[in-house]
């Protein structure tokens, strides 16, 4: 709910410093097309953003969390930093409204997120194939989790694996991971994983 309040008065705030909505530079376009268009931004967007994650010790702070589980499965997509979900949702939603896209983009985009966070968490044994060179899917993304896979790691793409073919970052051995998470402690409940971001001491 304070993480949507606080969404909501960022997109607002750009708004009003930039009057952007008010252009409609996307509104006369198809759904459809509207949808892709938000679709594969900001997939791009994410992969950038999760590589630099993995590459930044500030941003990797934020990201830490989402790693920290010991089993990757289809809850595994949601756990993540609040000041991680801000920034992400903020990105994706705020092009959303600013280019003036109807309310219907937003929800068919949660909704994919939603979907595919869950898909390519999950602990299904499946088989792509050629598809896996440009869908991403969990026998991809569970190498992301993997424990001893070497910092800063692979895989970072969400829905389009094809920006890790194209960058440099696909992992695809044919077996599977033999254990995840991190290889150091982290805490379990959730208030000492939110505070663990700002430990100086680390």
């Amino acid at each position: 709910y304070f993480l949507g309040m606080g969404i909501d008065l960022i997109v607002r705030s750009l708004d009003r410093a930039t009057g952007l909505s008010r252009l409609h530079l996307v509104t006369t376009w198809p759904l459809a097309l509207q949808v892709l268009f938000f679709f594969v931004t900001h997939d791009f967007y994410i992969y950038c953003f999760h590589r630099l994650q993995h590459h930044s010790s500030l941003l990797w702070r934020i990201h830490e969390a989402h790693h920290g589980v010991d089993d990757v499965d289809w809850l595994s997509g949601v756990r993540s930093h609040p000041l991680e979900i801000l920034v992400n949702q903020t990105i994706e939603f705020a092009p959303i409204a600013l280019l003036g896209a109807p309310p219907d983009v937003a929800l068919i985009k949660a909704t994919m997120d939603a979907v595919w966070g869950m898909y390519i968490h999950s602990n299904l044994n499946v088989r792509a194939g050629a598809i896996q060179w440009v869908i991403n899917g969990p026998e991809m993304h569970r190498w992301h989790h993997c424990r001893t896979l070497p910092a800063p790691g692979k895989n970072f793409a969400t829905k389009l694996a094809i920006w890790d073919h194209l960058f440099g970052t696909a992992y695809l051995p044919p077996e599977k991971p033999e254990a995840y998470g991190l290889p150091h402690s982290f805490p379990s409940g959730y208030l000492g994983q939110v505070l663990r971001a700002f430990d100086r001491a680390r």
